[in-house]
C-alpha cells in the first residue's frame, strides 16, 4: 500500500488524462456516437413502447386483481392475475375498436371540412376586424387582405392533405412503426405477468452491491415515487377522457361546428394543469365565434366555464383525491418551468415531479425534527 501511495499523484494524473481524452473523443466523434445511440434506441423502441403500455395499464389491472382476489369463487381467486390482465387488454381493444369505427371517421370529416373552410373563415375574420376598425374610426393595425390571404395559403400549402387522407381512411401500410407497436403490446403483456419476478430480480442484484438497510430505504422510496407517478398518470388520463367526452357532448348539443375536434382538443389540453384548459376553452370560443356567431360563442363560453368548474370541484378531486397536495402557485411554477425546459411533455410531468420533491423535502424535514427532539429529550 505504501508503494502505491508514492505513485498516487501519478495515478490520479493518469486517470484524469484518460477522462479528458475520453471526453474529447466523445465530442470529436459526436455524430458517430449519436448515430450509434439512435440505432440502439431503434432496437429498444418496442421495449420502451411495451413499458409505457404496461405502466399505464398496471393500475387498472391491480384494481381488477384486488376485486378478483375478494371473489367468493375459487377459480376467479386462483386466476386473478390472468383475469385482470386479460380484462384490461380486452377493454383497451374494445375502446380502440370504438374509436376506429365511430370517432375516427367523424373526426376525419371534421378536420377535412375545417381545412377546406379555413380560407373562408379567415377572410370573414379579416373583414370583420377591418369593418370594426372603420366603424369605430380606429387604426390599431393595418389589415391587408391580400397579404394575409397569401400568408395563409403558404401555410396551408405545407400540409399534405393527400397523405393525411390516405392514413385517415385506413390505407396504412405495414411499417416498422406498426410492427414496433405490435411487438410492444406483446412485451407489455409479459411485463405485467412477470412484474413481480422482474422486481425481485432487481432487488436481489441491489442487495449484492448495497447494504440491506440502504437497499430497503431505496426500494421504499422508489415504491412511493412510482405510486405518485402511476396514480397521477392514470388519473390524469381518466380525467382527460371524461372531459373530452363531456365537452364533445356539450358542444354537439349546442350545435357547435367541429364539436369533435374541439372536444378532443379540450381533453388533450386538460392534461396540462391550469393553462391547458384555459387555452383550449379560449380557442374553442374563438372558433365558435367565427363559425357560429356571437350568440353561440357566448353560450359556448358559459357551458365550458361551467364544465371546468364541475371538473375542478367534483370530477378532478374525486379522481385525484388529495394527490395534488400543493398550492396552485407552486403547480403553476412547476408547469411554467417544465414547459420552458422540456415543452409540452415537461408541462405534464412537472406536477408529479413537484409532488415527489415535496414528499422528499417533507420526509427530510420530519427526520431532522425527530432527531432534534431525541437530542433535546436526551439532554433533559
Amino acid at each position: 500500500m505504501k508503494k502505491l501511495e508514492k505513485y498516487s499523484n501519478w495515478i490520479i494524473a493518469l486517470v484524469f488524462t484518460v477522462i479528458v481524452i475520453a471526453v474529447y473523443k466523445t465530442f470529436d466523434n459526436f455524430h458517430k456516437i449519436a448515430g450509434g445511440l439512435r440505432v440502439v434506441m431503434g432496437i429498444l423502441t418496442p421495449f420502451v413502447i411495451g413499458f409505457v403500455i404496461a405502466y399505464i395499464l398496471n393500475m387498472p389491472a391491480k384494481k381488477i386483481n384486488a376485486l378478483c382476489v375478494k371473489s367468493k369463487y375459487k377459480f376467479i381467486r386462483d386466476k386473478a392475475k390472468v383475469i385482470s390482465i386479460l380484462a384490461v387488454y380486452l377493454a383497451g381493444a374494445l375502446l380502440l375498436f370504438i374509436i376506429i369505427r365511430s370517432i375516427v371517421p367523424a373526426l376525419y370529416n371534421n378536420i377535412m371540412d375545417l381545412y377546406y373552410n379555413i380560407p373562408h373563415y379567415f377572410d370573414d375574420a379579416v373583414s370583420a376586424v377591418a369593418d370594426w376598425q372603420t366603424k369605430h374610426d380606429l387604426s390599431l393595425f393595418e389589415v391587408d387582405k391580400i397579404d394575409a390571404a397569401n400568408a395563409l395559403n403558404n401555410l396551408l400549402g405545407k400540409i399534405n392533405v393527400a397523405e393525411f387522407s390516405k392514413y385517415a381512411k385506413g390505407v396504412v401500410s405495414i411499417t416498422s412503426g406498426v410492427i414496433n407497436v405490435f411487438i410492444g403490446i406483446i412485451i407489455s403483456v409479459y411485463m405485467l405477468i412477470d412484474k413481480e419476478k422482474i422486481k425481485n430480480s432487481v432487488q436481489r442484484v441491489m442487495r449484492i452491491f448495497i447494504k440491506e438497510e440502504r437497499t430497503n430505504k431505496i426500494i421504499s422510496g422508489v415504491k412511493r415515487i412510482n405510486d405518485v407517478f402511476s396514480r397521477y398518470v392514470f388519473c390524469l388520463l381518466m380525467d382527460a377522457v371524461i372531459i373530452a367526452v363531456l365537452s364533445t357532448i356539450v358542444l354537439s348539443l349546442l350545435r357547435v361546428r367541429y364539436a369533435i375536434i374541439l372536444g378532443g382538443l379540450i381533453g388533450v389540453c386538460n392534461l396540462i394543469p391550469y393553462f391547458g384548459a384555459i387555452f383550449a376553452s379560449v380557442f374553442s370560443i374563438i372558433i365558435t365565434l367565427i363559425t357560429g356567431g356571437l350568440f353561440k360563442a357566448i353560450w359556448t363560453a358559459v357551458s365550458l366555464l361551467m364544465l371546468q368548474q364541475v371538473d375542478g370541484n367534483f370530477i378532478g378531486p374525486k379522481i385525484m383525491g388529495q394527490m395534488l397536495d400543493a398550492s396552485p402557485l407552486w403547480i403553476i411554477f412547476a408547469v411554467t418551468v417544465g414547459g420552458g425546459l422540456f415543452g409540452v411533455a415537461g408541462m405534464i410531468i412537472s406536477v408529479p415531479i413537484l409532488v415527489v420533491i415535496k414528499m422528499i423535502v417533507s420526509d427530510y424535514i420530519n427526520m431532522k425534527e425527530s432527531k432534534e427532539k431525541e437530542i433535546k429529550n436526551g439532554d433533559e
